[in-house]
C-alpha cells in the first residue's frame, strides 16, 4: 500500500462511524483535534450512539486508540462499550476553550491503559 493510498481527507473522517472491537457502534466522529506543532491528530470528538447519546456532549477519544476497519469502513477503538460510557463529555464550548483543560483530563483518565 502507498503512502498516497493511506491519506485521506479530515473532511471525510467528520461523521464517520466509531465502533468497539465486538462491533458495537459508539458514535460518530464529529471533530478532530489536530497538534500543530507535531502535525499529528491527537483526539476524536465522538458524538455518542443511541443510549449512550449525552444531550450535546462529546466524549473525546485519543486517536491512538483507534484502528480503521476496511471491510466496515469504520474505526475500531480500543475499549470496551462500558467503558466508552466512562470517558469524560464535554460541550462543544468546553471542546472550544484554550483554557478548559479537557485534554490533560482525557490523558489522566487513559492513563494506565483503558
Amino acid at each position: 500500500m502507498s503512502l498516497d493510498d493511506r491519506l485521506v481527507k479530515s473532511a471525510a473522517l467528520v461523521g464517520l462511524k466509531i465502533k468497539d472491537a465486538g462491533g458495537h457502534k459508539l458514535g460518530v466522529i464529529r471533530e478532530l483535534f489536530v497538534d500543530r506543532d507535531a502535525g499529528i491528530v491527537r483526539y476524536v470528538a465522538v458524538e455518542p450512539a443511541g443510549l449512550f447519546a449525552a444531550g450535546g456532549k462529546f466524549r473525546p477519544l485519543p486517536w491512538r486508540l483507534l484502528t480503521w476497519d476496511d471491510k466496515d469502513e469504520a474505526y475500531v477503538a480500543d475499549l470496551t462499550k462500558d467503558r466508552f460510557k466512562e470517558v469524560p463529555a464535554y460541550d462543544r464550548d468546553q471542546l472550544n476553550s484554550a483554557t478548559y483543560g479537557w485534554g490533560g483530563q482525557v490523558e489522566r483518565f487513559f492513563e494506565g491503559g483503558v
